[in-house]
């Protein structure tokens, strides 16, 4: 649209000036450059200092008291991430005990980089926890003014591995349609989901949610109702986040995508039923010891998903955070 513009309002002179053989760069009028799309846009090394910049910040944020926390929080964190923050955060305001001190970890193994010069730009992180467990980190750069923040982070199940990634330098393809996987990553969260609602879960043709977060959820609820008896009604729902999947291409095909769900435990008193003692995070929140007729707790979880180019997706690494409650 600029070039057309500019060839309108002086079309006389590049008439003019071609005619005696100039070309039209001595007007301004150039061809826009090719966009990169074949390597990554920053080097391994320049990631791994980013990213170590960048999960430092977060720490420092997860560490610091409540008066400064929030504008930590903020400057380092995005998206799902600073949305687990700050629902963790409304728990730990209640909490006896101070977060834990910062520790020396090691440096932050840069598992992948987003390929091509587009925005937004991913970076995928891998730390591990004090335990020794490994946690997947998804850094983000919406635009060239914003920098990297960590955007979402989930530790990785017992026995979960991430299949291949492409090199670094060459960067790995940012998937924005799934038009060549199994199931497009929108339709794999809706469809996980829906398969972990109590008491009528949906069947999930793409996911093998034989994992033991999936199956620790499906258990748990059964195991309340069963608890509440004829006392007590249990239904659970797991909604997807809007504009919180993102997913990378995986090498020779598949990709690993990231998700963000909402879960809404409702227990509801029957007849029967004479109160409920709701837990000691729900008491933090609700600042009440005692339920007479209903209870609303809501949970975020981070899902990690690794999408084969053929078969089934399964959940690789997952993290659940309590953020809000209500009860009477």
């Amino acid at each position: 649209m600029t070039s057309r513009i500019r060839l309108t309002a002086a079309g006389a002179l590049v008439l003019a000036l071609t005619a005696c053989g100039a070309g039209t760069g001595l007007v301004g009028v150039h061809d826009a450059p090719a966009q990169v799309t074949t390597t990554a846009p920053i080097s391994p090394e320049t990631a791994e200092t980013i990213a170590t910049r960048v999960l430092t910040k977060a720490a420092e944020a997860a560490a610091a008291k409540p008066a400064d926390a929030q504008a930590l929080r903020t400057e380092a964190l995005t998206g799902s991430a600073l949305a687990v923050a700050n629902a963790a955060s409304r728990l730990e305001a209640g909490a006896a005990t101070a977060p834990p001190p910062l520790k020396r970890t090691d440096p932050p193994k840069v598992l992948a980089v987003s390929r091509g010069t587009a925005w937004p730009r991913l970076i995928l992180v891998q730390t591990a926890t004090a335990e020794g467990g490994a946690v997947l980190n998804l850094l983000v750069s919406a635009d060239a003014r914003t920098p990297f923040r960590l955007s979402a982070s989930a530790p990785m199940q017992p026995g979960a591995s991430v299949a291949a990634l492409d090199p670094l330098g060459a960067g790995s393809p940012v998937v924005t349609d799934g038009g060549d996987l199994p199931v497009q990553p929108a339709a794999l969260l809706k469809e996980y989901a829906a398969s972990l609602t109590y008491p009528k879960p949906a069947a999930a043709a793409d996911v093998n949610a034989t994992d033991p977060f999936s199956t620790a959820i499906r258990a748990h609820a059964g195991e309340q109702a069963k608890t509440f008896g004829k006392l007590a009604t249990l239904t659970q729902t797991h909604a997807v986040e809007p504009d919180s999947t993102v997913a990378i291409a995986l090498k020779g095909g598949g990709a690993l995508v990231f998700g963000l769900l909402e879960r809404t435990d409702t227990i509801t008193l029957r007849k029967g039923g004479k109160s409920l003692t709701p837990s000691a995070d729900f008491q933090r929140l609700v600042r009440k010891k005692t339920l007479k007729k209903s209870a609303t707790l809501k949970s975020y979880e981070t899902v990690v998903f690794t999408v084969p180019a053929d078969g089934k997706a399964g959940v690789v690494a997952v993290d659940e955070v309590l953020f809000s409650a209500k009860g009477s």
